[in-house]
């Protein structure tokens, strides 16, 4: 493994085509390169649906947007013209130094990075070279997907230690995001178009969907657990999720006695963002805005079945948040087929409004 500790780049290109919550938890590494590269112009290479992810972002000159499509990054054969062309646009920029901060899953990614790296010609590449895939980088860390070891080793960790190869050290606390005043206007303009108000009660946001559908929750226990928080603790609910969730949410208003606010499918993220910033706490598959809220410094119940929570649950000081997951013989895994969801059924309602209770009350004693 070599070091690069006195190697001053003055362009870098970050490179992590990734989802929401992969960006999330890259935010310390961006801001430890911007601590060790104070004058140099660094730049993102993301996936379309976190192209407004990190618009205010203070670590980032700019932000490329490579087309790629679903869970596996698939590349359609009618975005090849765009992707070459900005490969070619890249490579003109003339990279010192190209990173690639996400993990090499698969021979197949694997060998786009490789690809990709010697499409943009950097002088010189550092990543993750995970269970031996990334032999190609001219500075490497040695991560695994497979090695148990691994599964305690969070992704923020693992982002910084390949920035360390550089001498970057990260100067903050963990992942954070950038909400402005217009984010809260914009969303403030949904909320009356939904006649949607401030109340009394804590405000508990519930994310239903996600991606990755054998991560979710079941729409029954999302719907009892919404009837809990408004009978025993008056909490105010609003549901929130992708475009994609619409069916989830329809599927949990049916089921559920409780009145909810519902604005899936209606917000970007920046607002997502401004309105998670107001909140008391949320309940949250594993999925991006899980990590959107941790970042925020709310309160987040994760309920975690397939994941691993030591690697990919949300970051915050000890006790912040609250992750409830009962492995099964099967856990960890990976596969996206699985509708049994056993590992996530096993968790129930009662117990998560029991975890947001004495979580709520260790909010307020900390704040008197």
């Amino acid at each position: 493994m070599m070091r690069g500790g006195g190697f001053l780049p003055k362009r870098i290109l970050v490179v992590k085509a990734a989802g929401i919550g992969d960006l999330i938890l890259a935010v310390p590494a961006l801001r430890a390169l911007r601590a060790r590269f104070p004058d140099a112009a660094i730049d993102l290479l993301a996936t379309p649906k976190c192209k407004d992810l990190l618009k205010h972002c203070p670590y980032l000159d700019d932000i490329y947007v490579i087309r790629t499509q679903g869970m596996a990054n698939r590349i359609k054969v009618k975005d090849l013209w765009d992707i070459l062309s900005l490969l070619y646009r890249l490579r003109k920029k003339r990279y010192d130094l190209l990173i690639n901060l996400y993990h090499l899953f698969s021979d197949r990614g694997a060998f786009r990075m490789k690809i990709l790296c010697k499409a943009i010609k950097a002088g010189l590449t550092a990543g993750r070279n995970t269970d031996g895939r990334g032999g190609f980088y001219d500075l490497s860390i040695f991560d695994s997907w497979d090695d148990p070891s691994y599964e305690q080793r969070h992704e923020v960790e693992l982002n910084l230690d390949v920035v360390n190869l550089l001498g970057a050290f990260d100067p903050g606390d963990g992942p954070e995001f950038f909400v402005d005043d217009r984010d809260r206007a914009s969303l403030q303009k949904v909320l009356d178009r939904q006649g949607i108000s401030s109340g009394e009660g804590p405000c508990i946001i519930l994310n239903i969907g996600g991606d990755a559908v054998y991560k979710r929750w079941p729409e029954e226990d999302f719907a009892v657990l919404g009837d809990l928080l408004s009978e025993r603790i008056s909490a105010r609910l609003i549901l929130v999720g992708g475009e994609e969730d619409r069916f989830v949410a329809d599927g949990v208003i049916t089921k559920m006695k409780a009145r909810a606010a519902d604005l899936v499918g209606r917000l970007r993220i920046p607002e997502l963002a401004a309105l998670i910033e107001t909140s008391d706490l949320m309940v949250t598959n594993d999925t991006g805005p899980m990590h959107l809220a941790a970042a925020l410094r709310i309160p987040v119940i994760a309920l975690f079945g397939p994941g691993k929570p030591g690697r990919y649950g949300p970051y915050g000081p000890e006790g912040f948040h609250v992750v409830i997951h009962h492995p099964v013989s099967c856990s960890p895994c990976t596969d996206f087929t699985c509708t049994e969801r056993e590992c996530m059924r096993k968790i129930r309602p009662e117990e998560v409004f029991q975890k947001i209770v004495e979580r709520l009350a260790l909010r307020q004693e900390t704040c008197l």
